[in-house]
Protein backbone atom coordinates (compact mmCIF):
# COMPACT_ATOMS: atom_id res chain seq x y z
CA UNK A 1 0.00 0.00 0.00
CA UNK A 2 2.51 2.47 0.88
CA UNK A 3 4.57 1.69 -2.50
CA UNK A 4 1.44 1.58 -3.82
CA UNK A 5 0.85 5.73 -2.90
CA UNK A 6 4.22 6.78 -3.13
CA UNK A 7 4.01 5.76 -6.75
CA UNK A 8 0.53 6.59 -7.33
CA UNK A 9 0.62 10.33 -6.47
CA UNK A 10 3.79 11.45 -8.36
CA UNK A 11 3.03 9.61 -11.65
CA UNK A 12 -0.61 11.07 -11.65
CA UNK A 13 0.81 14.32 -10.79
CA UNK A 14 3.79 14.02 -13.31
CA UNK A 15 1.04 12.92 -16.19
CA UNK A 16 -1.07 16.04 -15.00
CA UNK A 17 1.66 18.56 -14.56
CA UNK A 18 3.54 17.64 -18.12
CA UNK A 19 -0.17 17.32 -19.89
CA UNK A 20 -0.23 21.32 -19.31
CA UNK A 21 0.96 24.08 -21.01
CA UNK A 22 4.45 25.77 -20.33
CA UNK A 23 4.20 29.37 -19.54
CA UNK A 24 7.36 31.79 -19.54
CA UNK A 25 7.71 35.00 -17.15
CA UNK A 26 10.26 37.88 -17.91
CA UNK A 27 10.42 41.15 -16.28
CA UNK A 28 11.83 44.79 -16.64
CA UNK A 29 12.83 47.04 -14.19
CA UNK A 30 11.88 50.60 -14.18
CA UNK A 31 13.01 53.67 -12.46
CA UNK A 32 10.38 56.44 -12.13
CA UNK A 33 10.29 59.91 -10.82
CA UNK A 34 7.81 62.34 -10.39
CA UNK A 35 6.74 64.70 -13.35
CA UNK A 36 8.66 67.53 -14.39
CA UNK A 37 4.99 69.54 -14.41
CA UNK A 38 4.18 68.18 -10.93
CA UNK A 39 6.06 70.70 -9.33
CA UNK A 40 4.18 74.04 -10.79
CA UNK A 41 6.09 77.33 -11.06
CA UNK A 42 3.28 79.36 -10.42
CA UNK A 43 0.39 76.96 -9.05
CA UNK A 44 0.26 76.70 -5.07
CA UNK A 45 -0.86 73.42 -5.33
CA UNK A 46 0.78 71.03 -3.45
CA UNK A 47 2.61 68.08 -5.01
CA UNK A 48 1.83 64.42 -4.97
CA UNK A 49 4.84 62.58 -2.75
CA UNK A 50 7.40 60.33 -4.48
CA UNK A 51 5.43 57.49 -3.56
CA UNK A 52 1.97 57.80 -4.38
CA UNK A 53 3.68 59.03 -7.69
CA UNK A 54 5.43 55.71 -8.29
CA UNK A 55 1.91 53.78 -7.33
CA UNK A 56 0.23 56.28 -9.82
CA UNK A 57 2.62 55.56 -12.75
CA UNK A 58 2.14 51.51 -11.93
CA UNK A 59 -1.61 52.23 -12.26
CA UNK A 60 -0.55 53.35 -15.52
CA UNK A 61 1.13 50.44 -16.88
CA UNK A 62 -2.07 48.84 -16.91
CA UNK A 63 -4.04 51.33 -18.59
CA UNK A 64 -5.69 50.58 -22.10
CA UNK A 65 -3.69 53.49 -23.52
CA UNK A 66 -0.11 52.28 -22.34
CA UNK A 67 -1.25 48.54 -23.88
CA UNK A 68 -2.32 50.34 -27.04
CA UNK A 69 1.39 52.02 -26.93
CA UNK A 70 2.97 48.34 -26.30
CA UNK A 71 1.16 47.45 -28.95
CA UNK A 72 2.26 50.09 -31.41
CA UNK A 73 6.22 48.73 -30.27
CA UNK A 74 5.76 45.46 -30.61
CA UNK A 75 4.27 45.86 -34.33
CA UNK A 76 0.68 44.62 -33.48
CA UNK A 77 -2.80 46.48 -34.08
CA UNK A 78 -4.20 48.61 -31.10
CA UNK A 79 -6.94 46.57 -30.78
CA UNK A 80 -5.00 43.54 -29.35
CA UNK A 81 -4.30 45.66 -26.03
CA UNK A 82 -6.78 43.97 -23.71
CA UNK A 83 -5.08 40.49 -24.50
CA UNK A 84 -1.83 42.30 -23.82
CA UNK A 85 -2.83 43.37 -20.15
CA UNK A 86 -4.12 40.26 -19.28
CA UNK A 87 -0.68 38.78 -18.93
CA UNK A 88 0.95 42.08 -17.59
CA UNK A 89 1.53 42.99 -14.07
CA UNK A 90 3.26 45.73 -12.24
CA UNK A 91 4.72 45.95 -8.85
CA UNK A 92 5.64 48.85 -7.39
CA UNK A 93 8.71 49.55 -4.66
CA UNK A 94 7.72 52.90 -2.99
CA UNK A 95 11.36 52.89 -1.19
CA UNK A 96 13.38 52.70 -4.11
CA UNK A 97 10.96 54.15 -6.83
CA UNK A 98 11.48 50.97 -9.08
CA UNK A 99 8.43 49.56 -10.86
CA UNK A 100 8.52 45.69 -11.66
CA UNK A 101 6.81 44.79 -15.23
CA UNK A 102 5.84 40.96 -15.03
CA UNK A 103 4.49 39.23 -18.17
CA UNK A 104 3.77 35.79 -18.60
CA UNK A 105 3.85 34.52 -22.12
CA UNK A 106 3.63 30.36 -23.71
CA UNK A 107 7.18 31.88 -25.50
CA UNK A 108 10.39 32.62 -23.74
CA UNK A 109 11.15 35.36 -26.13
CA UNK A 110 7.62 36.48 -26.30
CA UNK A 111 7.13 37.15 -22.77
CA UNK A 112 10.52 39.40 -23.05
CA UNK A 113 9.30 41.36 -25.85
CA UNK A 114 6.00 42.76 -24.34
CA UNK A 115 7.90 43.73 -20.77
CA UNK A 116 9.80 45.61 -23.27
CA UNK A 117 7.85 46.99 -24.96
CA UNK A 118 5.32 47.97 -22.02
CA UNK A 119 8.47 49.42 -20.32
CA UNK A 120 9.12 51.53 -23.44
CA UNK A 121 5.34 52.40 -23.48
CA UNK A 122 5.64 53.66 -20.36
CA UNK A 123 8.46 55.88 -21.00
CA UNK A 124 7.38 57.27 -23.87
CA UNK A 125 3.87 57.43 -22.07
CA UNK A 126 5.46 59.75 -18.64
CA UNK A 127 7.44 62.16 -21.58
CA UNK A 128 4.59 62.82 -23.32
CA UNK A 129 2.22 63.68 -20.04
CA UNK A 130 5.15 65.98 -18.86
CA UNK A 131 5.52 67.50 -22.14
CA UNK A 132 1.67 68.43 -22.09
CA UNK A 133 1.70 69.67 -18.49
CA UNK A 134 4.43 72.12 -19.31
CA UNK A 135 2.78 73.14 -22.42
CA UNK A 136 -0.61 73.92 -20.34
CA UNK A 137 1.60 75.36 -17.92
CA UNK A 138 3.31 77.81 -20.26
CA UNK A 139 -0.01 78.64 -21.61
CA UNK A 140 -1.36 79.68 -18.21
CA UNK A 141 1.38 81.80 -17.64
CA UNK A 142 1.61 83.36 -20.97
CA UNK A 143 -2.41 84.28 -20.86
CA UNK A 144 -1.69 85.59 -17.25
CA UNK A 145 1.10 88.11 -18.73
CA UNK A 146 -1.48 89.33 -21.32
CA UNK A 147 -4.01 90.40 -19.02
CA UNK A 148 -1.63 91.92 -17.11
CA UNK A 149 -1.25 95.90 -17.17
CA UNK A 150 1.60 97.28 -18.61
CA UNK A 151 2.17 99.33 -15.54
CA UNK A 152 2.09 96.41 -13.29
CA UNK A 153 5.78 95.80 -13.40
CA UNK A 154 6.30 93.86 -10.98
CA UNK A 155 3.80 91.05 -11.43
CA UNK A 156 4.87 91.21 -15.41
CA UNK A 157 8.69 90.78 -14.14
CA UNK A 158 7.57 87.86 -12.11
CA UNK A 159 5.47 86.24 -14.42
CA UNK A 160 8.04 86.32 -17.57
CA UNK A 161 10.73 84.59 -15.20
CA UNK A 162 8.36 81.85 -14.48
CA UNK A 163 7.71 81.63 -18.15
CA UNK A 164 11.11 81.79 -19.34
CA UNK A 165 11.99 78.93 -16.35
CA UNK A 166 9.38 76.90 -18.01
CA UNK A 167 10.26 77.31 -21.41
CA UNK A 168 13.92 76.17 -20.92
CA UNK A 169 12.60 73.26 -18.63
CA UNK A 170 10.18 71.56 -21.67
CA UNK A 171 13.38 72.25 -24.00
CA UNK A 172 15.78 70.15 -21.61
CA UNK A 173 12.46 67.83 -20.88
CA UNK A 174 13.89 64.43 -21.19
CA UNK A 175 12.53 61.97 -19.48
CA UNK A 176 11.71 60.75 -16.05
CA UNK A 177 11.24 57.21 -16.37
CA UNK A 178 13.93 54.86 -17.19
CA UNK A 179 14.79 51.21 -18.13
CA UNK A 180 17.03 50.29 -15.35
CA UNK A 181 17.25 46.52 -16.71
CA UNK A 182 15.36 45.32 -19.24
CA UNK A 183 13.79 41.92 -19.73
CA UNK A 184 15.79 38.79 -21.23
CA UNK A 185 14.19 35.47 -22.80
CA UNK A 186 13.59 33.01 -19.80
CA UNK A 187 15.30 29.62 -20.00
CA UNK A 188 12.88 28.16 -18.30
CA UNK A 189 9.33 27.29 -17.95
CA UNK A 190 7.58 29.48 -14.94
CA UNK A 191 5.42 26.79 -14.74
CA UNK A 192 4.66 23.70 -14.61
CA UNK A 193 7.40 23.87 -12.22
CA UNK A 194 8.00 19.79 -13.22
CA UNK A 195 11.19 19.50 -11.20
CA UNK A 196 9.28 20.88 -8.10
CA UNK A 197 5.98 20.10 -8.24
CA UNK A 198 7.19 16.15 -8.37
CA UNK A 199 9.07 17.16 -5.34
CA UNK A 200 6.28 18.18 -3.08
CA UNK A 201 4.07 15.89 -4.60
CA UNK A 202 6.44 12.74 -3.43
CA UNK A 203 6.46 14.43 0.14
CA UNK A 204 2.89 14.37 0.23
CA UNK A 205 2.89 10.99 -0.93
CA UNK A 206 5.31 9.92 1.34
CA UNK A 207 3.66 11.87 4.40
CA UNK A 208 -0.26 10.20 3.53
CA UNK A 209 1.38 6.77 2.76
CA UNK A 210 2.88 6.50 6.11
CA UNK A 211 -0.31 8.01 7.48
CA UNK A 212 -2.14 5.20 5.56
CA UNK A 213 -0.36 2.48 6.78
CA UNK A 214 -0.33 3.68 10.57
CA UNK A 215 -3.96 3.94 9.97
CA UNK A 216 -4.46 0.53 8.01
CA UNK A 217 -2.34 -1.04 10.68
CA UNK A 218 -4.75 0.16 13.39
CA UNK A 219 -7.40 -1.45 11.86
CA UNK A 220 -5.87 -4.50 10.64
CA UNK A 221 -7.07 -7.37 12.89
CA UNK A 222 -5.36 -10.15 11.39
CA UNK A 223 -2.02 -12.00 13.18
CA UNK A 224 0.76 -11.62 10.99
CA UNK A 225 3.16 -12.80 13.44
CA UNK A 226 3.17 -16.14 15.00
CA UNK A 227 4.60 -14.62 18.45
CA UNK A 228 1.10 -12.34 18.76
CA UNK A 229 -0.22 -16.39 19.37
CA UNK A 230 1.40 -16.45 22.78
CA UNK A 231 0.10 -12.84 23.58
CA UNK A 232 -3.28 -13.67 22.83
CA UNK A 233 -3.47 -17.03 24.64
CA UNK A 234 -1.18 -16.86 27.14
CA UNK A 235 -0.30 -20.67 25.72
CA UNK A 236 2.66 -21.55 24.26
CA UNK A 237 3.37 -21.47 20.08
CA UNK A 238 3.94 -25.17 19.76
CA UNK A 239 5.51 -24.21 16.23
CA UNK A 240 5.31 -21.93 13.29
CA UNK A 241 4.89 -24.09 9.68
CA UNK A 242 6.06 -22.71 6.67
CA UNK A 243 3.67 -22.04 3.46
CA UNK A 244 3.31 -26.10 2.58
CA UNK A 245 0.82 -27.82 0.58
CA UNK A 246 -1.54 -30.19 2.25
CA UNK A 247 -0.48 -33.25 0.29
CA UNK A 248 3.44 -32.17 -0.30
CA UNK A 249 5.47 -34.72 0.50
CA UNK A 250 8.43 -33.13 3.81
CA UNK A 251 12.08 -33.20 2.92
CA UNK A 252 14.57 -32.75 5.26
CA UNK A 253 13.56 -28.71 5.33
CA UNK A 254 11.70 -25.83 7.42
CA UNK A 255 8.52 -27.79 6.66
CA UNK A 256 10.24 -30.89 8.25
CA UNK A 257 11.65 -29.12 11.13
CA UNK A 258 8.44 -27.52 12.00
CA UNK A 259 6.07 -30.33 12.34
CA UNK A 260 8.95 -32.18 13.91
CA UNK A 261 9.33 -29.13 16.75
CA UNK A 262 5.32 -29.76 16.78
CA UNK A 263 5.85 -33.93 17.58
CA UNK A 264 8.49 -32.69 20.05
CA UNK A 265 6.02 -30.09 21.89
CA UNK A 266 2.91 -32.36 22.01
CA UNK A 267 5.49 -35.72 23.20
CA UNK A 268 7.14 -34.11 26.08
CA UNK A 269 4.32 -32.03 26.83
CA UNK A 270 4.99 -30.87 30.62
CA UNK A 271 1.93 -29.50 32.50
CA UNK A 272 1.18 -31.93 34.81
CA UNK A 273 -1.21 -33.43 31.60
CA UNK A 274 -0.31 -37.07 29.31
CA UNK A 275 -0.89 -36.23 26.26
CA UNK A 276 -2.55 -39.24 24.47
CA UNK A 277 -5.29 -37.58 22.34
CA UNK A 278 -5.27 -34.43 20.71
CA UNK A 279 -7.59 -32.73 18.74
CA UNK A 280 -6.08 -30.19 15.69
CA UNK A 281 -8.85 -26.95 15.32
CA UNK A 282 -9.02 -24.10 13.98
CA UNK A 283 -11.61 -20.95 13.83
CA UNK A 284 -12.51 -21.70 10.25
CA UNK A 285 -11.81 -23.40 6.95
CA UNK A 286 -8.44 -22.89 5.22
CA UNK A 287 -6.42 -21.87 8.22
CA UNK A 288 -4.68 -25.11 7.51
CA UNK A 289 -5.82 -27.63 10.17
CA UNK A 290 -5.72 -30.79 7.92
CA UNK A 291 -2.38 -29.79 6.48
CA UNK A 292 -1.17 -29.73 10.19
CA UNK A 293 -3.26 -33.19 11.48
CA UNK A 294 -1.83 -35.26 8.08
CA UNK A 295 1.93 -34.01 8.45
CA UNK A 296 1.93 -33.95 12.58
CA UNK A 297 0.39 -38.00 12.04
CA UNK A 298 3.51 -38.50 10.22
CA UNK A 299 6.26 -37.30 12.14
CA UNK A 300 5.05 -38.75 14.84
CA UNK A 301 5.15 -42.31 13.36
CA UNK A 302 8.54 -41.47 11.63
CA UNK A 303 10.19 -41.26 15.21
CA UNK A 304 8.81 -44.70 16.00
CA UNK A 305 5.53 -44.60 17.19
CA UNK A 306 2.48 -45.72 17.12
CA UNK A 307 -0.25 -43.19 15.73
CA UNK A 308 -3.48 -43.50 14.74
CA UNK A 309 -5.41 -40.33 12.45
CA UNK A 310 -9.01 -39.65 12.90
CA UNK A 311 -10.77 -37.77 9.98
CA UNK A 312 -13.63 -36.44 12.36
CA UNK A 313 -14.94 -33.25 9.97
CA UNK A 314 -17.56 -36.02 8.69
CA UNK A 315 -19.48 -32.72 6.46
CA UNK A 316 -16.27 -31.66 4.38
CA UNK A 317 -13.65 -35.12 4.92
CA UNK A 318 -10.48 -35.04 3.64
CA UNK A 319 -7.44 -36.10 6.23
CA UNK A 320 -7.69 -39.83 4.43
CA UNK A 321 -7.79 -38.66 1.00
CA UNK A 322 -4.51 -36.89 1.92
CA UNK A 323 -2.47 -39.58 2.82
CA UNK A 324 -3.68 -41.72 0.25
CA UNK A 325 -6.81 -43.52 1.65
CA UNK A 326 -10.01 -43.72 -0.02
CA UNK A 327 -12.95 -41.65 1.44
CA UNK A 328 -15.56 -43.76 0.10
CA UNK A 329 -14.47 -46.75 1.99
CA UNK A 330 -15.76 -47.39 5.65
CA UNK A 331 -14.76 -44.69 8.27
CA UNK A 332 -15.80 -42.91 11.45
CA UNK A 333 -19.35 -42.32 10.62
CA UNK A 334 -20.08 -46.23 9.74
CA UNK A 335 -18.72 -47.39 12.84
CA UNK A 336 -20.05 -44.78 15.11
CA UNK A 337 -23.57 -46.38 13.58
CA UNK A 338 -22.55 -49.51 13.90
CA UNK A 339 -22.42 -50.92 9.88
CA UNK A 340 -18.41 -51.21 10.48
CA UNK A 341 -15.95 -52.50 12.98
CA UNK A 342 -13.14 -50.34 13.80
CA UNK A 343 -10.73 -53.02 12.43
CA UNK A 344 -12.26 -52.78 9.40
CA UNK A 345 -12.47 -49.25 8.88
CA UNK A 346 -8.56 -48.46 9.99
CA UNK A 347 -6.66 -48.18 7.10
CA UNK A 348 -2.71 -47.73 6.93
CA UNK A 349 -1.70 -45.54 4.18
CA UNK A 350 1.03 -45.69 1.93
CA UNK A 351 3.31 -43.45 3.00
CA UNK A 352 6.45 -42.60 2.94
CA UNK A 353 9.01 -45.12 4.33
CA UNK A 354 8.32 -45.69 8.47
CA UNK A 355 11.26 -47.11 10.30
CA UNK A 356 9.61 -48.31 13.68
CA UNK A 357 6.15 -46.43 14.03
CA UNK A 358 2.90 -46.65 12.35
CA UNK A 359 0.58 -44.44 11.20
CA UNK A 360 -3.27 -45.20 10.71
CA UNK A 361 -5.99 -43.30 9.46
CA UNK A 362 -9.83 -43.75 10.30
CA UNK A 363 -11.35 -42.24 7.70
CA UNK A 364 -14.74 -40.19 7.91
CA UNK A 365 -16.46 -42.61 5.48
CA UNK A 366 -20.27 -42.03 4.91
CA UNK A 367 -21.08 -38.48 5.13
CA UNK A 368 -24.17 -38.83 8.12
CA UNK A 369 -27.15 -36.92 7.91
CA UNK A 370 -26.43 -35.71 11.70
CA UNK A 371 -22.71 -35.51 12.34
CA UNK A 372 -23.37 -33.04 15.26
CA UNK A 373 -25.45 -36.29 17.09
CA UNK A 374 -22.59 -38.88 15.98
CA UNK A 375 -19.66 -36.79 17.70
CA UNK A 376 -21.70 -36.21 20.96
CA UNK A 377 -22.81 -39.84 21.09
CA UNK A 378 -21.01 -41.81 24.01
CA UNK A 379 -19.95 -44.49 21.53
CA UNK A 380 -17.56 -41.43 20.22
CA UNK A 381 -16.37 -40.76 23.54
CA UNK A 382 -16.11 -44.30 24.02
CA UNK A 383 -13.86 -45.12 20.51
CA UNK A 384 -11.34 -42.54 21.22
CA UNK A 385 -10.89 -44.05 24.75
CA UNK A 386 -10.02 -47.44 22.88
CA UNK A 387 -8.15 -45.79 20.06
CA UNK A 388 -6.09 -43.86 23.03
CA UNK A 389 -5.34 -47.87 24.46
CA UNK A 390 -4.39 -49.14 20.74
CA UNK A 391 -1.83 -46.30 20.57
CA UNK A 392 0.94 -44.06 21.49
CA UNK A 393 -1.00 -40.82 20.41
CA UNK A 394 -4.44 -40.20 18.44
CA UNK A 395 -4.97 -37.17 16.40
CA UNK A 396 -8.34 -35.75 15.62
CA UNK A 397 -8.87 -33.75 12.65
CA UNK A 398 -12.01 -31.86 13.46
CA UNK A 399 -14.12 -29.63 11.75
CA UNK A 400 -13.91 -25.53 12.26
CA UNK A 401 -14.76 -24.77 16.20
CA UNK A 402 -16.42 -21.04 14.83
CA UNK A 403 -17.73 -22.31 11.68
CA UNK A 404 -19.88 -25.47 12.92
CA UNK A 405 -20.60 -27.06 16.50
CA UNK A 406 -19.64 -30.71 15.00
CA UNK A 407 -16.29 -30.42 17.23
CA UNK A 408 -17.50 -29.53 20.29
CA UNK A 409 -18.25 -32.85 22.07
CA UNK A 410 -14.80 -33.54 21.25
CA UNK A 411 -13.21 -30.52 22.91
CA UNK A 412 -13.50 -32.67 26.73
CA UNK A 413 -12.61 -36.30 25.15
CA UNK A 414 -9.52 -35.33 23.77
CA UNK A 415 -6.15 -34.50 26.53
CA UNK A 416 -6.09 -31.32 24.77
CA UNK A 417 -6.57 -29.01 21.64
CA UNK A 418 -3.97 -27.48 19.27
CA UNK A 419 -5.46 -24.56 17.87
CA UNK A 420 -4.24 -23.88 14.16
CA UNK A 421 -4.20 -20.14 12.52
CA UNK A 422 -3.55 -19.02 9.61
CA UNK A 423 -0.84 -15.89 9.31
CA UNK A 424 -2.13 -12.88 7.63
CA UNK A 425 -5.32 -14.23 7.38
CA UNK A 426 -7.10 -15.25 10.81
CA UNK A 427 -8.24 -11.97 13.14
CA UNK A 428 -7.06 -11.48 16.58
CA UNK A 429 -11.13 -11.67 17.94
CA UNK A 430 -11.16 -15.12 16.15
CA UNK A 431 -8.04 -16.53 18.23
CA UNK A 432 -9.84 -15.09 21.02
CA UNK A 433 -13.30 -16.15 20.50
CA UNK A 434 -11.70 -19.89 19.86
CA UNK A 435 -9.84 -20.07 22.56
CA UNK A 436 -12.83 -18.86 24.94
CA UNK A 437 -15.28 -21.64 23.25
CA UNK A 438 -12.08 -24.09 24.04
CA UNK A 439 -12.87 -23.14 27.54
CA UNK A 440 -16.25 -23.02 27.71
CA UNK A 441 -16.38 -26.73 26.47
CA UNK A 442 -14.40 -27.91 29.50
CA UNK A 443 -10.96 -28.49 27.16
CA UNK A 444 -7.17 -27.88 27.89
CA UNK A 445 -5.64 -25.13 25.19
CA UNK A 446 -2.33 -27.02 24.59
CA UNK A 447 -0.79 -24.66 22.53
CA UNK A 448 -1.09 -22.43 19.30
CA UNK A 449 0.26 -23.42 15.50
CA UNK A 450 0.93 -20.64 13.00
CA UNK A 451 0.69 -21.72 9.26
CA UNK A 452 1.87 -19.65 6.66
CA UNK A 453 4.31 -18.04 8.67
CA UNK A 454 7.81 -16.47 7.44
CA UNK A 455 10.46 -18.93 6.89
CA UNK A 456 12.69 -16.50 9.75
CA UNK A 457 9.87 -17.73 12.46
CA UNK A 458 10.02 -21.84 10.96
CA UNK A 459 13.63 -22.22 11.51
CA UNK A 460 14.00 -20.76 14.40
CA UNK A 461 14.48 -23.97 17.40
Amino acid sequence: MVVAIVVAIPGATYALVSSQARSYEASALLQVQMLAGDTSLFSTEVAAPPAQAVLAAARLITTTGVAQAAAEELGEPRASARRLLRDVTATADTQAGFITIEVRARNAWRAADVANAFAAAVVTTRAAQALRRLDAAIVAVANLLGRLARSDHERRRSLSVQLQRLRALRAAQGTDARVVEAAVAPSSAASPRIARTLTLSAVVALLLAIAAAVVAHGLDRRIHDPLELEELTKRPLLSAVPRVGPGDPLSDGPAERAFGMLRAALTTYDAGISVRSVLIASPQHGDGKTTVATNLARSVARAGRDVILVDADLRRPRAASLLGVSEKAAGLADVLVGEASLEAALAQPAVDAIEGGRLRVLPGGHVPPNPSELLASRRMKALLEELSGMSDLVIVDGSPLLTVSDSLPLIGAVSGVVAVVRMDATTKDAVRRLEQVIRNAGGVLLGCVGTGAALAHSRTE
